[in-house]
């Protein structure tokens, strides 16, 4: 007769692991140590309210801004304009475009036309002034004297200095002119045509040091602040010139990378060769700590506005290893960030008008205008995106664990890939609308999840993750 004995199994213990909220990427740290809830690798999401969201889009404006036909339109300003004999706006859209010549169109929309005697050798910069009671827009590149549009007649200023930077303060343009000449050039008050330097008509102010290359001249806070390869300084330029005065400031950062200085309302913010960095007029904070190393802010990818309330910066980042351009977007204070690769751009620009208030692009490829939109899609169609984890064991510190389920919300169809200790699984999850669940009965010790999507309008929330697990 047998021996029949009862046998102690041990019971799997299970856990539920909730991500609560999504966050952007951060590499600070592994997985096991920086949550598993902010991401390896995202673009084309925004996460602010904890969910994944489609994040902004490309809009096509090619059928209210018809494009020269000649001509492939390379970036765009916004021209300030009042009619004064019809007392109506009278807001432009200019075009810069590749053969040096330059376009005008309505900001109600038409065909661009050319505008005479209004050409640059390189892409020029641009601020709008009312010059002598009539709104203009003052064009200047390197190395070319600076030119005035008034709507109707450009008017060159062939005796100015050379310009890299401009800006208006205190009614009077205020530029820096390149290279290590360490000087800052202004005008005469009321009148950017007139660059006689005396005590009473233009000047300069020289600041050449060791703070090296003069990079860009900005107006903010009453101030006039002029960032340097190696520092910023302050000038107080109010009144007569006698009574102009300069503070040099203490800047603890890295080589200060050119075209990336952006006044953003109460702050400025700009990269240096080790980070981004929040400048509110006196002290330099940086905020790029969790995502600066997937970043290239060579000058020549780099170019930076604000627009409602957040940096946009158009630059080179890495997903996977691989280089693309693309559009950075962030707050001022570094809390809420992400990478959209919308299309590559060449230019974007803030179109600031009474009643209208748009982020233009250019497409490089087309060379078309389009808006940076919310839910745009690139020109109607699906855009990628994707969130993808840190491997993580999820503090489970069971050798081996069972991933039994995977449920979530969604309002779109999501591709969700799982990687179990190196092993990758895919599922596709179609039906949507109402909370999903996937199985994948996976065993590992370290797990990784992606979720993918392309749509127009997406959004993911509510992930949770169920193991079993034998202590």
């Amino acid at each position: 007769m047998g021996i029949v004995k009862r046998l102690k199994l041990k019971s799997p213990k299970s856990a539920r692991v909730d991500f609560g909220r999504f966050y952007g990427v951060d590499l600070r740290a592994d997985g096991e140590v920086s949550g598993f809830n902010r991401a390896e690798m995202s673009y084309n999401c925004s996460f602010l309210d904890g969910s994944i969201k489609t994040s902004y889009g490309l809009k096509s404006l090619n059928d209210k801004y018809i494009c020269p036909n000649e001509d492939l339109i390379s970036s765009v300003y916004y021209f300030r304009h009042s009619d004064y004999n019809t007392g109506l706006r009278d807001d432009k859209i200019i075009a810069y475009t590749d053969s040096g010549n330059m376009y005008e169109v309505s900001l109600d929309g038409g065909t661009f036309a050319l505008i005479q005697g209004l050409t640059f050798n390189n892409q020029p910069i641009g601020v709008c002034y009312n010059y002598n009671s009539t709104d203009v827009i003052i064009f200047s590149a390197e190395g070319e004297g600076i030119k005035i549009y008034d709507g109707n007649t450009v008017t060159v200023v062939s005796d100015a200095p050379s310009v890299t930077s401009m800006c208006i303060h205190s009614e009077r343009l205020f530029i820096t002119s390149g290279g290590v000449d360490g000087a800052l050039w202004f005008s005469d008050d009321f009148d950017p045509t007139n660059w006689n330097v005396s005590l009473s008509e233009a000047g300069f102010i020289d600041m050449s040091d060791e703070r090296g290359e003069m990079l860009c001249a900005v107006a903010f806070g009453g101030y006039v602040y002029v960032f340097r390869s190696y520092g910023v300084s302050r000038v107080s330029a109010y009144g007569d010139q006698t009574d102009f005065s300069v503070s040099h400031l203490l800047v603890s950062c890295g080589k200060i990378a050119k075209n990336t200085i952006t006044v953003c309302g109460d702050c400025i913010l700009f990269f240096a060769s080790d980070g981004l960095y929040r400048f509110d007029g006196y002290n330099a904070v940086k905020i790029s700590e969790p995502w600066f190393d997937l970043v290239d802010t060579s000058p020549e990818w780099v170019k930076g506005v604000y627009y409602n309330g957040y940096a946009y910066y158009l630059l080179r980042f890495t997903i996977d290893g691989v280089k693309t351009r693309g559009v950075f977007r962030i707050n001022p204070t570094g809390t809420d960030y992400h990478f959209m690769y919308v299309a590559a751009l060449t230019d974007i620009s803030v179109i600031n008008g009474e009643n209208y208030y748009k982020l233009f692009s250019v497409e490089r490829m087309s060379r078309n205008i389009g808006e940076i939109c919310q839910g745009g899609g690139w020109g109607g169609d699906p855009l990628p995106m994707a969130w993808r984890s840190k491997e993580t064991d999820f503090g489970i510190k069971a050798r081996d664990k069972m991933l039994k389920k995977v449920s979530f919300y969604s309002t779109a169809p999501v591709t969700l890939t799982i990687w179990a200790d190196g092993e990758q699984h895919v599922y596709s999850v179609n039906e949507y609308k109402k909370r999903c669940f996937v199985r994948p009965n996976l065993i590992g010790s370290k797990f990784k999840i992606m979720i993918f999507m392309q749509e127009v309008e997406a959004e993911v929330s509510g992930l949770s993750l169920d193991f079993s697990y034998y202590q």
